[in-house]
């Protein structure tokens, strides 16, 4: 993990735990969620569609597919420009950079799809 530096391999760390985070998040509360969960809401914050508790957990394995392929791929492209360690250190950073910022992304729409269907409102109607 820390083959690239110090600071990638901490960047790696964290690309991972946000990767596993929705994950853990979302085993503890489906659960305790109803049967029938709003999905959406219309512009002011009726429930226009109901579904089942267990889509919301089509994100939540999107945000660790998402994080675990980031991280592969940044160690697989740095081993490819393995002949200079600086550039492979660097390619590693861009990778899992990129990664953390569609990391941060999903995790706060997550959060945002389980709060609206564990209240049932939409606090920010589209």
């Amino acid at each position: 993990m820390f083959r690239y530096g110090k600071t990638n391999g901490y960047l790696a760390i964290l690309l991972i735990a946000l990767g596993v985070l929705p994950v853990v998040l979302a085993a503890i509360l489906v659960p305790q969620m109803a049967d029938s969960i709003p999905t959406q809401f219309d512009a002011a914050g009726n429930v226009t569609r109901w579904g089942s508790r267990f889509d919301l957990l089509y994100v939540p394995a999107l945000c660790f597919l998402l994080s675990a392929g980031t991280c592969l791929t940044a160690f697989r492209q740095a081993r490819l420009s393995d002949d200079s360690h600086a550039i492979a250190a660097m390619t590693f950073k861009r990778y899992v950079r990129n990664g953390l910022v569609t990391s941060v992304i999903i995790n706060v729409l997550n959060a945002y799809m389980m709060i609206s269907a564990m209240t049932g409102t939409a606090y920010l109607p589209f």
